[in-house]
């Protein structure tokens, strides 16, 4: 419950960010809506379960929208999906969920043509879950957070209408959850009602040294007809989720991909 209170109260804030969507300075900004799918490799280390990594493929499916005039507003939802095994397993049986929400405010700190850099906050929701049934049939694993932190994007113009995009974003506050390290009950609840009260419970507040992550994109952007524009994709994630009284997951994660404006 104050896990839902923390999201209904805080991305909202940020959401609209300063003045506002409505209130774009200039009326001939637009909005670029876009979706992506990425592929690639997702490597996680549930270590409160065991020290082993768990390697699989991985896809992601993205829907977007960003407005860039004085300011550079981007919001993106992600949907993830991968099927993993550790070295020791023969079949791809663990599998990996994610479901990403972001909201960015960048406020431009460079007055050049062909190279611009902005910087602003922030707000990251994320929702990670993993079952490794040959591990543990009766249990989830989770790594959840409600991040503000600060993006970097850059942005080089190219010839021909052309230009590469590269966001970096890390955290600076966060409040998380993560299961309890010994889980008395002997089987987690698994509809749908009990898997979201068990992604929102045991909730802390959190510095870097309880969650940490690493946002890294960088975007080649070309024109195909006359109005739309595409995008070829690399991204890489690293994500450090440990509580006090448990034991860290980390998830490393290599994808490429293709984003269409619409």
């Amino acid at each position: 419950m104050k896990f839902r209170i923390l999201i209904l109260t805080i991305l909202p804030l940020l959401l609209t960010g300063p003045g506002g969507v409505a209130q774009e300075a200039d009326s001939s900004s637009r909005v670029l809506h876009f979706g992506s799918l990425q592929f690639g490799l997702n490597q996680i280390k549930e270590e409160n379960l065991h020290p082993k990594v768990s390697t699989g493929t991985c896809m992601d499916l993205t829907y977007g929208f960003e407005i860039r005039k004085k300011n550079w507003q981007k919001f993106h939802l992600t949907l993830g999906y991968s099927r993993l095994k550790t070295e020791l397993e023969e079949l791809s049986k663990s599998l990996n969920v994610k479901i990403n929400l972001s909201y960015s405010t960048g406020f431009k700190l460079t007055r050049g043509t062909k190279f611009n850099y902005y910087l602003g906050p922030e707000a990251t929701l994320a929702y990670n879950f993993s079952f490794l049934p040959n591990w543990d049939d009766s249990h989830l694993y989770w790594a959840d957070y409600l991040s503000i932190g600060v993006k970097n994007s850059f942005l080089v113009k190219l010839k021909n209408k052309n230009a590469l995009v590269t966001d970096l974003s890390i955290p600076l506050f966060s409040v998380f959850s993560r299961p309890e390290l010994y889980r008395l009950y002997k089987i987690d609840d698994t509809d749908a009602g009990g898997i979201i009260s068990n992604l929102n419970s045991n909730i802390s507040a959190a510095h870097l040294t309880n969650v940490f992550f690493l946002h890294f994109q960088t975007e080649w952007r070309f024109p195909v007809f006359k109005t739309k524009t595409q995008a070829f994709t690399y991204s890489l994630d690293w994500v450090r989720v440990k509580h006090n009284d448990g034991n860290p997951y980390n998830q490393l994660t290599n994808q490429i991909g293709l984003k269409l404006f619409l």
